[in-house]
């Protein structure tokens, strides 16, 4: 099947109806990998994200502390249990069916999210989806060191990083369509000749009225 165009989906609030991140940090509290008391720092966090001011790598060295030191066999272990507890059931299925359509067209699926690789590859092997962006955690020796390789996956990075593959696999923005429910994607979705709003934020919903972008309610 002749691949035709690229559709890039991000994953938080999009494919999924939660935030990932946020939710895998309280996960972590409530499995005492953390402590509780870190909850309301967390929950500081995800306002700032929501309102595009989020310190990306701050906010890395904060939830990425408890693997900090596990190989991805110990990582994998939480994730399945996190996967089966929380994210199962969070799944957008009207942007599931977009998905399958774009692919029934022979276009090319492309996850991009701003969330730590941990997740975001862990969600793509679930949803068959082989290509993904993220905010890429190093690891060495085989075991997880916290940190993140820059740029990070948000906002300006996240373009960054898109325009990279596209280069790297001969697409073109004018043909590219971009599913996001975040400002913090302005850039991107400046970008793409297809920017399609899912559920925006407040934010995101005012730019879509000055740009005319389209905005899809699930």
């Amino acid at each position: 099947m002749t691949i035709k165009k690229i559709a890039i989906f991000d994953l938080d609030n999009t494919i999924l109806e939660m935030d990932s991140d946020y939710e895998m940090v309280n996960y972590l509290i409530d499995n005492k990998y953390l402590e509780s008391k870190l909850r309301k720092i967390n929950e500081d966090y995800f306002n700032s994200y929501e309102n595009g001011s989020l310190d990306i790598e701050e906010f890395s060295k904060f939830s990425l502390k408890p693997f900090i030191g596990m190989d991805m066999l110990e990582i994998e272990n939480i994730l399945d249990d996190f996967y089966e507890q929380i994210l199962s059931s969070k799944f957008n299925f009207r942007m599931l069916d977009i998905i399958d359509n774009h692919k029934l067209k022979g276009d090319l699926i492309l996850l991009a999210s701003a969330t730590n690789s941990l997740i975001v590859s862990y969600i793509a092997n679930k949803l068959s989806i082989k290509n993904f962006i993220s905010s890429e955690v190093l690891f060495k020796n085989y075991v997880c060191t916290g940190k993140v390789r820059k740029p990070f996956a948000l906002g300006c990075g996240k373009l960054e990083l898109v325009k990279h593959f596209m280069n790297k696999n001969n697409f073109n923005f004018k043909d590219a369509y971009f599913y996001s429910d975040s400002i913090n994607d302005e850039p991107l979705l400046s970008k793409v000749g297809h920017p399609i709003a899912v559920n925006p934020d407040l934010f995101l919903e005012k730019k879509c009225l000055i740009m005319n972008w389209k905005i899809l309610k699930t």
